[in-house]
């Protein structure tokens, strides 16, 4: 691996980082002395063993254009992974499982993996527990979120158990650091892992927009201090400190969100894995991350299929 291993004492908080990519992102390169370089960044959520990635975004920040794009990667999606140093190591294999491979360089195999399948350079990384979330959340005070269907699934074997109860209704749901982790890690529908990333994406961008509020504002240096010991990156804390000092006015609606289009294969010899679709995932990594337009030339969410 070329890239540096993240130190401890570099650690800072993904959330802050998240929410601020969403709420101003484009002020993440002012700490350059007003560099206008585009800057892609890999969200990696861990699994509750706190061994795979159980989420995985790609987000683009482009300072001079004022934007914010996100592409989501299932996690079964089928990665090549570099197993020189593992003999352990099975590839092809789902993108869940680098991080695994990876052992304490588990992000920089992830990111490996996924800028081999879209083919384009990653800057940074950050991992994220579920606990940092739960903390992220509750410290906010709470998400308000319109929940259209039921959601049921409980798994008493989980770590943490898993429970999910939510009654569809056009009225929007509160919920908090527990329910909210309930409802981006549901997956028991027909939709499974895609359907999953979409209401992340779908939760990211509310929680963006309360901590863009007044109220959230303010608790900002709680967030900061409560969420260190749940993340990994190898961005430095200064420059996350100019990100939250910077983040202005990015309109949240032009954010751009996709899901990396592909199709299921149940049959695999790996199991049920995610394959991507060349030609359109080709066109989307084009749309969103390497000739992206200004959000108001765009569709506010471009939805891949």
């Amino acid at each position: 691996m070329s890239k540096p291993r993240a130190k401890r004492s570099s650690l800072v908080p993904v959330i802050i980082v998240i929410l601020l990519l969403l709420a101003g992102g484009w002020a993440f390169m002012t700490f350059r002395a007003g560099s206008t370089t585009p800057v892609n960044i890999l969200l990696m959520g861990l699994d509750e063993g706190k061994i795979r990635t159980d989420v995985v975004v790609l987000a683009h920040i482009d300072p001079k254009q004022k934007l914010v794009n996100l592409l989501s990667i299932p996690r079964d999606t089928l990665v090549e992974i570099d197993c020189q140093e593992s003999k352990a190591c099975v590839s092809p294999d789902k993108l869940a499982h680098a991080h695994a491979y990876g052992g304490e360089d588990g992000p920089l195999w992830t990111v490996q993996a996924v800028e081999g399948l879209l083919g384009v350079k990653i800057d940074h990384y950050i991992r994220v527990d579920f606990d940092g979330f739960k903390q992220v959340v509750d410290t906010l005070g709470g998400v308000d979120l319109v929940i259209d269907k039921d959601m049921d699934y409980e798994d008493p074997y989980a770590h943490p158990p898993l429970v999910i109860h939510f009654q569809g209704s056009p009225e929007p749901q509160h919920l908090d650091g527990q329910k909210a982790l309930g409802y981006v890690r549901f997956r028991s529908d027909n939709r499974g892992d895609i359907g999953r990333t979409e209401r992340t994406k779908k939760f990211l961008v509310a929680l963006a927009k309360k901590a863009k509020s007044t109220q959230g504002l303010t608790k900002l240096p709680s967030l900061v201090t409560g969420i260190l010991p749940y993340v990994q990156t190898d961005i430095d804390s200064a420059t996350a400190v100019a990100l939250a000092k910077s983040a202005t006015s990015v309109n949240l609606d032009t954010v751009q969100m996709a899901t990396l289009p592909g199709a299921d294969d149940s049959g695999h010899p790996r199991g049920w894995v995610w394959i991507a679709d060349q030609e359109k995932m080709a066109q989307v990594v084009d749309q969103l991350i390497i000739n992206p337009k200004p959000p108001e030339a765009t569709p506010a969410a471009a939805e891949g299929k």
